[in-house]
This record gives C-alpha cells, structure tokens and sequence, in this order.
C-alpha cells in the first residue's frame, strides 16, 4: 500500500472517529462472512457503523483524540463499531451477538465519552436501559410526589366541603 492510500486510510477513520460519541472494538476471529454480514446490518438498525480496520493506521488515527484509549485493544483482528448516537444499543448488539456466536466475536473493549471500558464494563453498558426508558423513570420518580401532594390537598378539600355540608344540614334542621 502507497504511502497516500495509508494517510487517505487514516483520514477516513479519523472522520468516522470525529463523527463518533463512542466506538467498540470487537475481535472477529472465527466468525463466518454470513454472520458479519448480519452482524453488520444489527449495528446499522441501532445507529451504529462497524468497519474492519487495519491495527496500524486505526493507532495514528485516534492519535491525539479522546479515542487513544482505543490502542491498547487495537491488537490483532479488529473491528470497530462507530456509535454517533447513544452507545447503549450498539452495546447490546455486539454483546448480544458475542454470546450467540459463542465467543466467536469477542468484545475487547470501547471508549465512550473519554472513557475507557475492557469487555466486562461494555457488557454491564448493554444492560443499561435506553435514555428514552431512563427518561422514562426519571418523569415517573418525579410525578409520584406530586400526586401524593395533589391526593392529600384533595382531600383536605373534601373534608373542607364536607364539614360545611353537614353545618349547612344541622342549621336546616334547626
């Protein structure tokens, strides 16, 4: 390969890099070009880019990047799974395909937002839920106060009425 192919190379994955919020490198050994063909249209339905890269030029691409974390899993066969959006669900389909592949696919590790992960912390990262669930408990945490608080001025109310109804009734009868 021409020294211009290497440094076109290195650009390209530098753009994928700077496009990215997260990338997951995974060890492809063992894995037909069937199920990486699968594999790769899982990454793609959870907003996710996975391309193979040559170890060398991936390690001057994240030079000086928040990726540099990457290089110390950019050893033998790898591929990187690009995230732009949230890194959760490309998580959960790498890992997912690891264990159905039988560890065929290994995760090696990834970098989200600076931080780096080994195998084991992309795996607990797939069991997080999405935002939109976290959101989603996050509004119902909030909500349950206020209906206690909206419950009991309720019935405070109530009780308020109540006690008028039955003066309103004693003087009636008086």
């Amino acid at each position: 390969m021409l020294k211009a192919e290497k440094q076109t190379i290195v650009e390209q994955i530098q753009d994928q890099f700077k496009n990215s919020v997260s990338a997951i490198c995974v060890d492809f050994r063992g894995v037909n070009v069937e199920k990486i063909t699968n594999f790769r249209r899982q990454v793609q339905d959870a907003s996710g880019t996975y391309q193979v890269v040559k170890n060398t030029l991936a390690r001057r691409a994240v030079a000086d990047t928040s990726f540099e974390g990457l290089r110390e899993f950019l050893v033998g066969p790898t591929g990187v799974i690009f995230c732009e959006g949230e890194p959760m669900e490309p998580a959960k389909v790498a890992v997912a395909f690891a264990k159905e592949t039988n560890g065929a696919l290994q995760v090696k590790g990834a970098v989200i937002d600076g931080i780096v992960f080994d195998a084991k912390g992309v795996e607990q990262i797939s069991k997080l839920p999405s935002r939109q669930e976290m959101l989603g408990q996050l509004v119902s945490s909030l909500q349950s106060p206020l209906n206690g608080l909206v419950g009991t001025l309720e019935g405070v109310t109530r009780e308020f009425v109540y006690t008028l109804q039955a003066i309103s009734d004693q003087k009636a009868e008086a």
